[in-house]
């Protein structure tokens, strides 16, 4: 589903080389984690496999697409349909409500109204959210606003998710349910890429890989 070749990034203006000939494949229905020190690249790889960035040098393979060397109306597009995101710090517009962040992905693919908060509504039923449809970020917990991202990042159904340090300022007890809660979606059949610094949260998926200065192992 995802491959990538021989992939480089070089930011040119600092000189650094954040990936360095990573290759990498993130097969249909997989559970992958990627740890890494700070600086080791997660954060432009989550950005590459995400098409919020480009490769210097290599070649990125999107469900059998070369997505390389598209222009950026088509990266978008492609984003937009097929890559769920989940950030740190949720990025939840405060506001909207909880039906509305999370129906919004489908406002921005022109879904009619009622479609998209049918789907919404499922997609915040699936996450244990049914009973909080009209609460705004600042009327829900950390936990509860991850899980809402979550459902926004699932309700488009994107081929892939990509959770980038999900459980990073949570409560123990708040991070065991986002956990939890990417396991179940994995074992519906979701493909999610996890990328964190917590080796504990890393342990949790069934394939797991290291990347150190811009180079992965596994």
């Amino acid at each position: 589903m995802l491959k990538l070749i021989r992939a480089c990034k070089i930011y040119h203006n600092s000189g650094v080389c954040a990936l360095r000939e990573v290759d990498l494949t993130v097969p249909r229905g997989a559970y992958m984690s990627i740890t890494g020190a700070s600086g080791s690249g997660k954060s432009t790889l989550m950005h590459v496999l995400g098409l919020l960035d480009t490769l210097t040098d290599g070649r990125y393979l999107l469900g059998g697409t070369d997505v390389s060397a598209l222009p950026p109306c088509e990266l978008a597009r492609l984003r937009s349909e097929r890559i769920g995101f989940v950030f740190q710090r949720f990025q939840l517009i405060p506001g909207m409500t909880a039906l509305e962040n999370t129906a919004l992905p489908l406002a921005l693919q022109g879904i009619p109204r009622g479609e998209r908060q049918r789907r919404a509504a499922q997609a915040l039923e699936a996450v244990g959210l049914s009973d909080r449809l009209a609460h705004k970020p600042g009327q829900l917990s950390g936990g509860q606003q991850q899980r809402v991202a979550i459902a926004r990042a699932v309700v488009t159904r994107p081929c892939v998710l990509l959770a980038d340090e999900p459980t990073a300022g949570l409560d123990p007890a708040a991070a065991g349910d986002v956990l939890s809660l990417l396991d179940r979606l994995h074992r519906a059949g979701n493909t999610i890429v996890l990328i964190t610094h917590d080796r504990a949260a890393a342990a949790c998926a069934a394939k797991r890989l290291y990347l150190e200065n811009g180079r992965l192992s596994g």
